[in-house]
């Protein structure tokens, strides 16, 4: 058999609506969509999901403005770039601010040129410069973007579950990108026996990753190795989805387990939850609800 690999349309067809209030109603009649069979659109949800993330990351580093500012950059990038390239094609100044004096921010429109120049020079590197005719153009670079904030992420995990010095030798591993021991020692400006606890424990939870090179040596002498120290992105990130999916199972579990031990408690929440909404609807006073209250 063939594949089929036509896409599937999205498009919604003619809808009656005065037959969808026929049907709300009981009554049979055709709504305008029979026959037809109906998919949710992941690869669109996770487009706006990404989007919005990237949006409120703009809008918590900087301001309301730095984060619509955004917006209408990704905007932008739809109309010249596919929606999951890595990164955009240049988009103009003049469209930028075209698209700026639209919306309703007047300090944006006052101040375009600094938010620009503070969003290409932050360390998140989101948008980049890539020419200077027109006033300037600008390019999204999605990839970089996504991964800045999966560094900056595990890094507060990092900090929440071991604390400030973990996260700076993380920090320190990142950057220098692979370190041995001494090095993590002298850099990090942590006491030395503190430093190699650390950092042991870090490289057990699977935080960061232990290689040893071994030095070159005579054939008889028994040769000692060196550990050097670096961050496996995928596989770290791999680990905390894992985690959370695990998190995600016992919160499930743990529902499903208090759900069944308070039954009857929240059986009976709910009977004076409707009792109490039909006296209210009825015009019954505070002190009538107050005493079937008391009574349950």
């Amino acid at each position: 058999m063939t594949e089929n690999t036509e896409k599937p349309n999205y498009n919604l067809p003619q809808l009656d609506l005065k037959a969808i209030s026929n049907m709300l109603q009981g009554q049979n009649a055709n709504p305008g969509d029979n026959g037809l069979y109906w998919k949710v659109n992941f690869d669109r949800f996770t487009q706006d999901f990404r989007d919005k993330i990237v949006i409120s990351a703009m809008t918590e580093r900087f301001d309301m403005n730095a984060g619509e500012l955004m917006r209408q950059l990704i905007n932008l990038m739809y109309l010249r770039t596919a929606p999951w390239a890595a990164t955009s094609n240049p988009i103009p100044f003049t469209e930028i601010k075209e698209e700026t004096k639209k919306l309703n921010y007047s300090e944006l429109e006052q101040y375009l040129d600094q938010y620009l120049r503070l969003i290409e020079e932050d360390s998140s590197q989101f948008i980049k410069r890539v020419g200077d005719s027109g006033g300037g153009q600008y390019s999204i670079n999605m990839k970089n973007a996504f991964e800045q904030l999966v560094w900056t992420t595990i890094e507060s995990i990092v900090t929440e579950r071991f604390g400030s010095k973990a996260a700076r030798i993380f920090r320190l591993v990142r950057i220098e990108k692979n370190v041995n021991l001494d090095q993590i020692q002298q850099l990090a400006m942590i006491p030395a026996k503190e430093a190699k606890c650390i950092t042991y424990i870090l490289a057990q939870e699977n935080y960061i990753q232990m290689q040893e090179i071994k030095k070159i040596g005579t054939l008889t002498a028994p040769t000692k190795g060196l550990f050097h120290f670096y961050i496996d992105l995928t596989k770290t990130v791999q680990m905390e989805i894992e985690h959370c999916c695990q998190a995600l199972y016992n919160i499930i579990k743990r529902r499903e387990n208090e759900l069944t031990n308070n039954k009857r408690m929240i059986e009976k929440q709910l009977r004076v939850q409707i009792l109490s909404t039909n006296m209210k609807e009825h015009g019954a006073t505070e002190q009538q609800l107050a005493d079937v209250i008391s009574i349950y």
